[in-house]
């Protein structure tokens, strides 16, 4: 009964902690700020002070916007462990995670990553608050409804729950676009996110194809694809620059405030009253505006289109075609069938006799072939390690033998390339969000020693690709640093970087060699649409200015979408990546010509997203006059991050996130006999835990008219061995997390007596008590987890005082316990599902769970005399031991959709 009951209390308590991993291997700091704490580990100096200098710029045009300020300061957590850029908000605990390394994402544009990626959450923290019903501290409410099969033994109180249902009253109802646009959209005023040839892209192709998603599927994020989440993030911001543009910036605050009305329980009446146009209206509205913008920005440039001919079509994210050697194959990353962006490499022969085949599985980024063709030089991400740190490392691929080699060790390498003459080898690392270039000894099969860096990079500076010159002298790179993509070469000898492209409105990527050296291909946005252009080195020494080699560019492309990643090989034909609404697709032009006067014959360029964004001054400020006085926007465009002041520090001393508390009513039907009032159960659940997620407390309460109760109370320790730390972390990698939980439950019923002559009704109280003490840890990597319990139960019946009518005698209240349990437990478990947009009901891939339990019981009091003469009760005790395993595999047919 016990069990029952606690599962049933973990089932309807569905609101959990946000889960900031720990990292307890590493060593915390904390630098505080005005309005923020920033906390950081060993070796994100850099990232940290940097984050709180942008910080505090940021807090006074983001919080005036929406005139909300959190209570307590904001704790910013600084993570460079893995080689994924990422940021994430817990808005209720008035904290933010973000990864050091900076984004390189196909579907978005090229942005300084801190600016942009502290504005956008920081607008999280703000703006979602603005928006609740409650206070932050009171996250939801709670109806819940529990009913029970029918029992089918006298003696057990009530059957097995069959109905459990549990319904939060959110505080928040924000759409899942509108939160994310506004995040995006930030303060136009600070250019550190805005509209650029990415996502003009994306929304272009989807409106041109009829493709955008609906006002109903921009609302969440559930069971989506990497490419409609995008979709979700880029339609989103296009509607609140929509909104600010053509209603004004002050109708963000606006709708902000009418979606906390605690009576509002859908979106559209808020904008509604805003705008005077509810939801679905302004989405329509907004709908037919792009529809004929862009067909009429784009009318004369259909005409003329020149793209090739499309190779590989199947996925969204095809990536990064190369010609081999020879010229007779060309391999390109793709993600194929797959829900997310995870990519292999496949190849493609040019002569068309045999079908596209996946040659190497799970390969990112920019890849080599080496100049023999025999070989081709990758990077992998790894899985996840016991820390969850997930790092890029290098990889090697012999085609003859059809075998791979690990070439580095956690380097966090990646985007290598061969010399031309396949002695050298090159590749980028990332320290503390900072990217280099390495270069080393071609490792023809063997582990990479030695590694000499070339650039000396130290503030932020992001390197993309890198591919060197035919005479091996220089190395080609793409390179950002405040904003967009420049295109730059280092010298092999002396390490001096010369800017080919370096450009504030134009973004220059992908760089690549002709065979003879005399010319570059990229791609760039010059016209607002990504394209392929040529040009001639030679011409380089002779530019008077960086105008100048804007104008000396060739355009060999002229694509509706965008094209990106060039290859070419020595005879004139191209290979590219190319933008369609279903996603990337890999396209050939054979022996292509340079269109620039064609094109400008024809007058088919596009007209740049840039210019139709408004160009805020202090005059476009929707603040108030004191507000143009208080925020400087010319210093905020035109920052300067370099070198930033180190402030003081101490170590890490818990920073708790606040005392949530979540009251819940609840309906438990659990007896026939009870009255209705004594069904209804209000309680109170309540949760906090330090910002790093080191440890916290969960417990809840819950109680009826009768006083019958459900008690939980849980505290998890996630910080590893609390002593001798060091030892069981360096010298054994054991890093375990603590769970201590305790649960009180009582029950009441009313029972029958026989004490002849009489027959007594006494009422009866069940009393369930149970201890918890669980120590998990990872072996191996993060799919491996074990887990040693312990659980201490006790079940306690109360008969209650009754009195015997035929003697006049009052029995006084006896309490007796009929059930000690003693469990210790081991369970081994293995979890290795491919995540898919419906995994939660269609998994795909293999779980085991073995688990050994040794029970020492006690049970069936009996009374007995003990040596003095006294009855005293005494519990048989049964001592056994149990296995159990379950192993699910799951299969996905029908390209997985069943």
């Amino acid at each position: 009964m016990l069990k029952k009951i606690i599962s049933l209390l973990i089932l309807t308590n569905v609101f959990v902690f946000a889960q900031f991993e720990p990292n307890p291997e590493l060593e915390w700091f904390t630098i505080e700020t005005v309005h923020f704490y920033v906390h950081y580990h060993t070796g994100t100096e850099r990232t940290a002070n940097t984050v709180a200098k942008i910080a505090e710029e940021i807090y006074g045009p983001i919080t005036k916007l929406y005139n909300y300020q959190p209570s307590d300061k904001t704790s910013w957590i600084i993570n460079d462990e893995s080689d994924i850029s990422n940021g994430a908000t817990d808005y209720y605990g008035n904290r933010i995670e973000i990864a050091a390394v900076a984004l390189d994402f196909d579907l978005r544009g090229t942005h300084n990553w801190l600016r942009n990626v502290i504005t956008h959450e920081f607008t999280h923290v703000i703006q979602v608050p603005a928006s609740m019903k409650f206070s932050t501290k009171f996250p939801s409410i709670y109806l819940q409804y529990l009913n029970y099969e029918k029992e089918r033994r006298p003696d057990v109180l009530y059957g097995y729950p069959n109905v459990i249902i549990s319904y939060p009253i959110s505080g928040v109802g924000v759409p899942a676009w509108y939160a994310e646009g506004t995040a995006q959209y930030q303060r136009q005023q600070t250019g550190y996110d805005y509209w650029d040839a990415h996502r003009d892209m994306i929304l272009r192709m989807r409106t041109l194809d009829n493709k955008l998603l609906s006002w109903e599927d921009m609302g969440q994020f559930a069971s989506v694809t990497t490419y409609k989440a995008e979709s979700i993030y880029n339609q989103g911001f296009a509607l609140v620059r929509y909104i600010s543009d053509k209603y004004g910036e002050d109708k963000l605050k606006e709708i902000s405030g009418y979606l906390g009305e605690i009576t509002r329980f859908s979106a559209d009446g808020a904008f509604g009253k805003a705008t005077g146009k509810d939801g679905k209206d302004l989405y329509n509205e907004w709908k037919v505006f792009l529809k004929k913008d862009y067909e009429e920005r784009t009318s004369t440039l259909r005409k003329n289109l020149v793209e090739g001919e499309q190779i590989a079509k199947v996925g969204f994210a095809n990536y990064y075609p190369q010609f081999s050697p020879k010229g007779d194959k060309i391999t390109y990353l793709s993600n194929k069938e797959y829900d997310y962006g995870a990519t292999s490499m496949y190849v493609h022969y040019v002569d068309g006799k045999k079908e596209d085949e996946m040659l190497i599985g799970s390969v990112s980024g920019p890849y080599s072939w080496s100049p023999d063709g025999k070989k081709i030089i990758f990077s992998r991400r790894n899985k996840p390690t016991i820390y969850q740190a997930v790092i890029f490392d290098l990889y090697e691929y012999d085609i003859d033998k059809d075998e791979e080699t690990q070439l580095t060790s956690s380097k966090r390498a990646h985007a290598p390339a061969y010399s031309h003459d396949g002695q050298w080898i090159s590749f980028v690392r990332n320290i503390d969000g900072t990217q280099n270039i390495y270069v080393s000894k071609s490792p023809n099969g063997s582990k990479i020693k030695e590694m000499k860096k070339l650039t000396n990079f130290l503030n932020g500076e992001q390197v993309y690709s890198t591919k060197w010159s035919p005479d091996g002298k220089h190395i080609i790179f793409d390179y950002s640093k405040e904003d967009l993509r420049n295109i730059a070469q280092v010298e092999i000898e002396t390490g001096n970087v010369d800017f080919i492209f370096q450009d504030n409105d134009i973004d220059f990527r992908s760089p690549v060699y002709s065979a003879d050296g005399s010319s570059i291909f990229f791609a760039s946005d010059k016209t607002g649409i990504y394209n392929i252009y040529k040009y001639d080195l030679t011409n380089d020494a002779r530019m008077s200015s960086k105008l100048d080699k804007v104008n000396y560019i060739n355009l060999l492309t002229n694509v509706l979408g965008g094209a990106f990643m060039p290859s070419v090989d020595s005879i004139g034909n191209l290979t590219f990546a190319s933008w369609q609404s279903t996603g990337y697709k890999i396209y050939k032009l054979n022996n292509y010509v340079v269109l620039d006067e064609q094109i400008k014959n024809n007058n088919a360029v596009y007209i740049r997203p840039d210019k139709l964004i408004r160009k805020y001054t202090d005059e476009n400020d929707s603040d108030s006059s004191s507000s143009k006085n208080k925020f400087d926007w010319g210093s905020l465009k035109s920052f300067n991050d370099d070198n930033p002041k180190i402030l003081s520090h101490t170590k890490y001393n818990n920073v708790a996130t606040p005392l949530f508390l979540i009251p819940v009513l609840r309906f438990d039907n659990y007896t026939k006999e009870g009255k209705f009032a004594d069904l209804i159960k209000p309680g109170l659940y309540f949760y906090s835990q330090d910002v790093l997620g080191k440890m916290g407390i969960f417990g809840g309460a819950s109680i009826n008219r009768k006083l019958e109760r459900d008690l939980f109370l849980q505290f998890d320790y996630n910080n590893g061995v609390p002593f001798f730390k060091d030892f069981f972390l360096k010298k054994l990698s054991f890093v375990p997390s603590f769970t201590l939980a305790g649960y009180n439950v009582t029950r009441k019923t009313d029972a029958t007596l026989v004490a002849f002559p009489d027959t007594i009704g006494v009422e009866v109280t069940y009393d369930l008590l149970q201890f918890d003490f669980n120590m998990a840890f990872k072996i191996i990597n993060a799919s491996h987890k074990m887990n040693a319990g312990f659980t201490f139960s006790t079940y306690n019946s109360k008969l209650s005082t009754f009195v015997i009518p035929s003697i006049n005698a009052q029995v006084p209240a006896t309490s007796t316990n009929y059930f000690i349990g003693r469990d210790l437990s081991l369970t081994y478990s293995y979890n290795n599902f491919t995540p898919n947009k419906n995994d939660d009901i269609n998994p795909i891939g293999r779980y085991l769970r073995f688990r050994y339990d040794y029970e020492i019981n006690s049970l069936n009091p009996t009374l007995v005399l003990d040596e003095q003469g006294n009855i005293r009760e005494q519990l048989e005790k049964v001592k056994f031991s149990r296995l159990e395993g379950d192993i699910l595999q799951g299969w996905g047919i029908f390209n997985n959709s069943h």
